[in-house]
């Protein structure tokens, strides 16, 4: 009786498609390079005593979407006159204490990640 040689298939190794692996890189590094390019480009933290910024601040939460860095002139509504780093939102009081030794500070902005720490600006109405 003759043997029976047949061995068994081996599955083919499966290759890993180099445009899989490429995007399974590009993916997390774009992720990662947009959080940083927007936290140091905000307002909140790259803005400085002297700097003036453009938007409307009111009591609705989403005004915040609206302030940009502009430059002091026709086009800039606050000026920047006081800074405070590294501080809980609710730390800046309810009628913004938190400003109170900028004399001229009317209006508080903060900005930070929820439940983490920020910055707030004290800014006072531009004048041009």
């Amino acid at each position: 009786m003759p043997e029976a040689t047949e061995q068994a298939e081996q599955p083919a190794k499966k290759k890993r498609s180099p445009a899989k692996l490429i995007i399974s890189i590009l993916i997390p590094v774009a992720v990662i390079g947009f959080g940083a390019y927007s936290y140091f480009t905000s307002v909140g933290s790259t803005s400085k005593v002297g700097d003036c910024l453009s938007g409307e601040i009111t009591s609705d939460p989403k005004s915040a979407e609206s302030i940009k860095k502009a430059e002091c002139g026709a086009g800039a509504t606050y000026k920047v006159v006081g800074r405070i780093e590294d501080k809980l939102q609710n730390e800046g009081g309810a009628d913004g204490a938190i400003c109170e030794p900028f004399a001229t500070a009317e209006y508080v902005y903060w900005e930070g990640t929820k439940g983490g720490k920020g910055n707030f600006l004290c800014l006072e109405p531009f004048k041009a």
